[in-house]
């Protein structure tokens, strides 16, 4: 499987991954360079039969005379007309995979394994005798194809009526799949065990023949298997970015799924979060990176020189800004301090009512007030402009308020009021600056006292500050089990807090509904503070202020953990804690990381990635345990021990000598050992057992194609043909019986 990762070149793919355990979904699916047609006239002189392994996922053709079929392409077919030119089209295979439009129109001639779509079946062969160069009138060669165990006599009926009467074929073979594999084992007796793509086939093979009586069919297979796939890919990330598709789930299926020996035991040792992380196989998704304009050195120091100037510019214009804006002010103050210089030549009322016309204060006071102001103000910007420190507030004068209201007139008297709000303005200003300045000199005091501690004595300084820790801790997470609890109307919290609800319905119902006369005493409910906090208690506003405190005092406490405390690492917070809890949960999601790298949840790559570990082995389990996705069936593993064992002693010793595997999903890892460990405990104690696969290692998916060309040029396969003769006086149902075919009916 390693070498396949490598086999396709995606953009979304590193340079040189030093990762084994990515698996990188390709790019494009169809065939760029399309297949040019074989030379059929190479073949003038001999006569190789027309070998066609008409399988549910794949479609494979070719001669007799081949070591490999010429045509091995998925059996899909779309078939429609193009908008853009009007034109109707007919892909094969890959080439579904060309556009949206395609893929969308992709269509097969089964029904589960079932046969049933002629006029799909007319164009896959009308693409295989034009990919096999043939240009006769009519095919001159005989054909050799597969069928489904048991297949029914429409659908051989259907292949037949095609066959001669559409392609005038000289004769037609029909032979099932899996014991055409098996063929090639040279074996008189054994176990054919095929792993379809729609259903899974057990068949024994005694003296050289399949006996059909007793074989055995399991609706799951391969596709089964990939919808699975999918399903589980869709549960575990539901905000995937892109769309999986069928075909990705099926390449997801064979490049990282495995058969577990023992199923039960792997999945209790996934119970570890390391093992889990282990085990996961990344699958890479194609993804398009974001174009990012990489700039030279000289680039961004001109950049940077370029921003220095327009924010130095900027200061400029703010400056000249500020400036005319203080000689606004400057000007306004000058103005209203010429005017109040002319006070003594008018007479009250007149400077009054000139005041008023003149500018927008209506008294004396007002003015006197706002030229104060500005001045302090303009000297204050005058002395920041300047780089000078701040000159200390000088404290106001207020002459009005210790005198008696008794020597001051009616205005005197309104000024005295101002005076005494403005006085217990600056008082409470001055108390507040006392009070910041303790509350500064108090944290000071203790910041220099912590400092002094920490550094003659950092293991009682780190043990108070982790005793701190875990008290505030404690006080979360109690806060958390109390918020669950309100959430169960059952909880002892959640009855408690119905009881003070109950409890201040019934007061207030006991006090009556009308409203309170006046004279009436009031209970005086609220003059406490303490009265508050049954609301607080009812409406939890305490715990959420309290709840805030407390992060960040905790956040405060870690930090200064982390810094000074080596003993202390990220593990030992409160959300190191919790990722260590849900260290099972996150080597599920997002395992298969290299240690000590976190997701990032920003990386374009990292999200367009999946993370298979469970599925790895869940999904191939259903092989063995149908039941686990509600399929009523036995296993692949019982049903072939309980045909084994419907043999006599004799027999079954001679089958046990060659379990054949095959099928595509023969090609999974660990299939072997898996079923020898089922078979073991349902075969007799000690018994020899033999289980085999492909002859040279090959690919297992293509037996069948090859033990078809095989035996078609063997003396039995010429007279087990249905030649056109007999289709026209005994049907298009009807076949003759060889020892690897179906019964005739």
């Amino acid at each position: 499987m390693n070498g396949l990762e490598n086999s396709h070149a995606s953009s979304s793919r590193p340079p040189s991954p030093s990762r084994t355990n990515i698996v990188y979904i390709p790019e494009g699916g169809y065939d760029a360079q399309p297949q040019p047609p074989f030379n059929y006239h190479s073949l003038d002189g001999q006569d190789p039969s027309i070998c066609i392994d008409n399988g549910a996922h794949s479609w494979r053709a070719g001669f007799s005379s081949m070591s490999t079929p010429y045509i091995d392409r998925p059996n899909i077919i779309a078939k429609y007309r193009e908008r853009k030119f009007g034109r109707n089209l007919l892909l094969f295979g890959r080439d579904t995979e060309v556009d949206a439009n395609s893929r969308s129109n992709v269509r097969t001639m089964f029904d589960g394994d079932l046969l049933i779509h002629s006029d799909l079946l007319e164009c896959a062969l009308d693409m295989t005798f034009c990919s096999l160069g043939i240009d006769s009138p009519k095919i001159e060669q005989p054909i050799v194809m597969t069928e489904r165990l048991a297949n029914p006599l429409f659908s051989r009926a259907m292949t037949s009526e095609l066959l001669f009467e559409l392609y005038n074929a000289p004769s037609v073979t029909f032979g099932i799949d899996s014991l055409f594999a098996f063929s090639r084992q040279k074996h008189q007796d054994g176990l054919s065990v095929s792993l379809g793509h729609q259903a899974s086939t057990v068949i024994p093979v005694v003296n050289g023949k399949g006996i059909m009586s007793r074989a055995k069919r399991i609706p799951w297979g391969g596709a089964q298997a990939s919808e699975l796939m999918l399903k589980l890919a869709q549960l575990k990330y539901p905000a995937f970015p892109t769309k999986v598709t069928p075909a990705q789930a099926t390449f997801m299926f064979r490049e990282t799924c495995y058969f577990s020996t023992d199923y039960d035991e792997e999945l209790n040792s996934l119970a570890d979060p390391a093992t889990l992380s282990g085990v996961t196989k990344i699958v890479q998704f194609p993804f398009t990176a974001p174009e990012v304009n990489e700039k030279t050195e000289a680039e961004l120091a001109a950049a940077a020189e370029r921003r220095k100037e327009q924010g130095k510019r900027l200061q400029e214009m703010q400056a000249k800004q500020r400036a005319q804006k203080l000689a606004a002010k400057v000007a306004e103050l000058e103005e209203y301090k010429l005017l109040q210089s002319e006070r003594p030549q008018y007479k009250k009322a007149e400077f009054l009512s000139r005041l008023q016309e003149m500018t927008p204060f209506e008294t004396e006071a007002e003015m006197d007030s706002w030229i104060k102001k500005t001045e302090i103000e303009v000297r204050k910007k005058q002395r920041k402009d300047l780089g000078m420190e701040e000159e200390p507030e000088e404290e106001p004068v207020f002459p009005l308020v210790d005198r008696p209201d008794s020597e001051l007139n009616e205005e005197e008297i309104k000024e005295k009021r101002r005076q005494r709000l403005m006085k217990a303005g600056w008082e409470a200003r001055v108390k507040a600056r006392e009070e910041k300045k303790r509350e500064r000199e108090r944290l000071e005091e203790e910041k220099r006292l912590e400092e002094e501690e920490r550094t003659t004595n950092l293991t009682g300084w780190s043990s108070r500050l982790k005793e701190e820790q875990e008290s505030v801790i404690a006080r979360i997470q109690e806060r958390k089990k109390r918020k669950a609890q309100l959430g169960d109307r059952k909880s002892a919290a959640a009855q408690n807090r119905m009881k003070n609800i109950a409890s201040l319905a019934a007061e207030e119902k006991t006090s009556g509904s009308k409203k309170r006369k006046k004279g009436e005493e009031d209970d005086g409910f609220g003059m406490d503070d303490s009265d508050w906090h049954v609301y607080r208690e009812i409406g939890g506003d305490d715990e959420s202020e309290a709840e805030e405190d407390d992060q960040l005092l905790l956040q405060s406490l870690e930090s200064k953990l982390l810094q000074y405390d080596p003993s202390f690492t990220e593990e030992n917070t409160l959300i190191g804690r919790a990722e260590a809890k849900n260290k099972l949960i996150n080597a599920f999601v997002r395992g298969g990381l290299p240690s000590g790298q976190k997701y990032d949840f920003d990386d374009i790559r990292l999200n367009h990635q999946l993370h298979l570990n469970v599925e790895r082995i869940r999904v191939p389990e259903t092989w063995f345990q149908p039941s686990m996705w509600g399929i009523d069936s036995a296993g692949l593993g019982e049903v072939a021990g309980w045909v084994l064992n419907g043999f006599e002693e004799e027999e079954r010793r001679r089958l046990m000598q060659c379990i054949f595997v095959t099928g595509g999903g023969a090609s999974i890892p660990n299939l072997i050992p898996r079923l020898r460990h089922t078979l073991t405990p349902i075969l007799p104690f000690r018994a020899p057992l033999k289980i085999v696969s492909s002859l040279d290692g090959g690919d297992p998916r293509l037996e069948a194609w090859k033990g078809m060309a095989e035996w078609s040029n063997t003396s039995e396969a010429k007279e087990a043909r249905v030649t056109r003769a007999d289709y026209e006086e005994y049907g298009g149902e009807w076949l003759k019986e060889h020892k690897w075919g179906n019964v005739a009916p």
